[in-house]
């Protein structure tokens, strides 16, 4: 449990910090410019006017202090009984996916899944009776590795010339998570009746919750450039970049649970299933010991356009447009008690792009100015939009947003312009993976 527990924390520690305080204000939403250059290779030669951001300030690692004991695994080391009786893993997740806000209250994992058979249809609730949520899914599809890897902690940059550009640094991530049901246990809930959950044995309605973290050390080669003007339209960025990746850890996880009936056909219990694929490299296997040593790689190409026009910006990249992963080591799946171990090599496809679009406006007014921005994210990922607005007066800016991205978002910030330096601070919330409901956390940025 020790060594699981750090594994995962090496494999979340960047999934938190890809957004900048003054975006989350605005409801996530991504400024046009250098700052989502990750997203759309075409900004790595934009000019910074529009998504400038200070350093955004890892508050959520305050959580890991083993005095946070429901989201710290280091509690384990200094009080195993508290580890014991109130650490939980959603919880864990919801801070680690969130490390720039420190999370007021982080989602709880439910004490057990429950099948209930009302007089108005099938509902799915935890142990206290609340209602589950049987659909989720943020980011790509956890199933299977992808090239799409999260964006490095931090990178450092060679200039190789005009517009071409080297870069490396490590990263560590989710590259997806998801809750779904089975199609018999959809039809199930969308019908009002179970007797599709009766067909065989097993029973084919199941409720499965997935995830898929990496970590490594990522290789870029990009070139960016502006093209001529186009007359009515604006200054034209072109952007490709490749980029490839030496895995040093990846964790791909599932549970699954399902109805059991008495003879009768009464619901009187629910099975689980638990299964995970654990890759590293092989020279961490005398100190992990958990029996995943192989080896994991993967190169991917990206393509990226973007447009300033003054007054507004927009760009589209598309990540993945090629690309390939591959990581070696071993699958256990835990099925009635039993656990089964087996050397298993896990392969992406070629081509998944994820494709990134997004856009700013700045409206001047009497007093002040305003700046409208959107973005959206789909293809290979889970879908996502976002839309925020700033409102600019002197050294002082508000702003608030919302969006859709596994559920609903909202925003508010405001922040502070000084000579010397300047402060950013947030109110931000998502909606709780699996359970529901409103997660709330605080924000903070500074910049000198």
């Amino acid at each position: 449990m020790k060594k699981l527990a750090v594994l995962l924390t090496l494999g979340l520690l960047g999934a938190g910090l890809a957004q900048g305080v003054r975006s989350l204000g605005m409801g996530g939403v991504a400024l046009p410019g250098p700052s989502f250059a990750g997203s759309n290779p075409a900004y790595a030669a934009f000019p910074d006017t529009w998504g400038r951001e200070g350093f955004a300030l890892p508050v959520g690692l305050l959580r890991f202090l083993p005095a946070f004991s429901d989201t710290s695994p280091f509690t384990y080391f200094t009080d195993p009984n508290a580890f014991r009786t109130s650490f939980d893993l959603l919880s864990f997740y919801d801070q680690a996916s969130h490390l720039g806000s420190f999370l007021l209250n982080p989602a709880r994992s439910p004490d057990e899944v429950v099948f209930r058979v009302k007089a108005d249809g099938l509902a799915i609730t935890d142990g206290r009776g609340n209602p589950l949520l049987p659909s989720f899914q943020v980011g790509g599809t956890p199933e299977k590795p992808t090239a799409l890897i999260p964006a490095p902690l931090f990178s450092l940059g060679m200039d190789l010339g005009p517009g071409t550009y080297l870069s490396v640094g490590p990263f560590a991530g989710t590259q997806g998570v998801r809750v779904r049901p089975s199609p018999e246990l959809a039809q199930a809930l969308v019908g009002g009746s179970i007797d599709p959950c009766k067909a065989s044995t097993p029973s084919p309605c199941h409720l499965e919750a997935g995830g898929a973290f990496a970590s490594g050390i990522s290789l870029a080669l990009g070139f960016a450039t502006p093209l001529p003007e186009v007359p009515g339209l604006g200054r034209v960025y072109l952007g490709v970049r490749g980029e490839g990746f030496y895995g040093l850890g990846y964790v791909e996880a599932s549970g699954l649970a399902r109805p059991t009936f008495d003879p009768d056909g009464n619901v009187n219990g629910v099975s689980y299933e638990t299964r995970y694929f654990l890759s590293y490299p092989e020279y961490l296997e005398s100190s992990l010991g958990l029996g995943g040593s192989g080896l994991g790689y993967g190169v991917r190409a990206d393509l990226g356009v973007a447009v300033d026009g003054g007054q507004y910006a927009f760009g589209l990249g598309v990540r993945n447009l090629l690309g390939f992963s591959q990581w070696s080591g071993v699958e256990v799946e835990v099925k009635d008690g039993h656990e089964t171990r087996t050397p298993t090599t896990r392969r992406s496809g070629f081509s998944a792009p994820a494709f990134f679009l997004n856009g700013a406006y700045r409206l001047p007014l009497d007093v002040g100015e305003l700046l409208l921005a959107a973005d959206a994210s789909f293809g290979a990922t889970a879908p996502a939009f976002r839309l925020g607005l700033e409102y600019a007066l002197g050294p002082v800016a508000l702003r608030t947003g919302l969006g859709l991205e596994g559920g609903f978002r909202f925003g508010l910030g405001a922040g502070l312009n000084l000579e010397a330096m300047t402060l950013d601070l947030a109110l931000t919330t998502h909606q709780a993976p699996l359970v529901g409901g409103t997660v709330y956390g605080l924000a903070l940025a500074v910049g000198f």
